[in-house]
């Protein structure tokens, strides 16, 4: 079906064709932008995939080591100790481009030499080795936090990238296709006209002028 409120004209012809190239111009930009999306989606699956498996082994040895030291000190004395600590979380949250889809950047601040900070009279090395795999699991929790984010983003960019691509491609295009080929329809069917017209025309014309020189 052509589109609606277009006249069947020369003019209209030449804007229409110049219409229906930019828009397939623009699906060759979206299917473009889509097929690196995807790629990078995929990526960043399969890294978020890597990071809850490191995430989940990190957490079960850390709270093994939490375990220990219970068993060692007791959980009254190990939760006194927790209690004495002034030790904070600090993320640094910001985020980058791809592809113009707006992704997080998460990182855990201080992981490189945080200490612990509670007294050592009445703790054990096992404590310790906890505090340092704890703060690691901070870590990874910061790094998973930034792959899910950006494999939200990714995957919600994807989807409205390909509902335009499909916009483009089943509906916007065909209509110009469609236009195109009625307009010119309209116009060869003019001209067969006006050919016919003028043809009638030069033939009564012709036979004026013979009737004129037989009298």
């Amino acid at each position: 079906m052509p589109i609606e409120n277009i006249s069947p004209t020369r003019i209209s012809l030449i804007q229409t064709k110049k219409t229906l190239k930019l828009a397939e111009k623009g699906r060759e930009v979206l299917e473009y932008k889509r097929d690196i999306l995807l790629r990078e989606l995929r990526n960043s699956l399969s890294e978020a995939e890597h990071k809850r498996a490191v995430l989940t082994e990190a957490l079960l040895v850390a709270y093994q080591s939490l375990r220990e030291a219970n068993l060692a000190q007791g959980s009254e004395s190990i939760s006194n100790a927790v209690l004495g600590s002034s030790a904070k979380i600090n993320y640094l949250v910001d985020a980058r481009s791809i592809m113009g889809v707006t992704v997080p950047i998460v990182k855990f601040q201080g992981a490189g030499d945080t200490k612990p900070d509670y007294g050592f009279a009445n703790t054990s090395s096992n404590l310790d080795m906890a505090f340092k795999q704890f703060k690691g699991v901070l870590e990874l929790i910061g790094e998973l936090a930034r792959v899910e984010g950006t494999t939200f983003q990714l995957a919600n960019a994807v989807n409205k990238t390909q509902r335009r691509v499909n916009a483009l491609k089943y509906v916007l295009l065909p209509k110009y296709h469609d236009t195109v080929k009625w307009i010119e329809l309209v116009l060869e069917e003019k001209e067969r006209e006006e050919f016919i017209r003028t043809k009638r025309i030069k033939s009564m014309l012709e036979a004026r002028q013979q009737t004129n020189s037989f009298f």
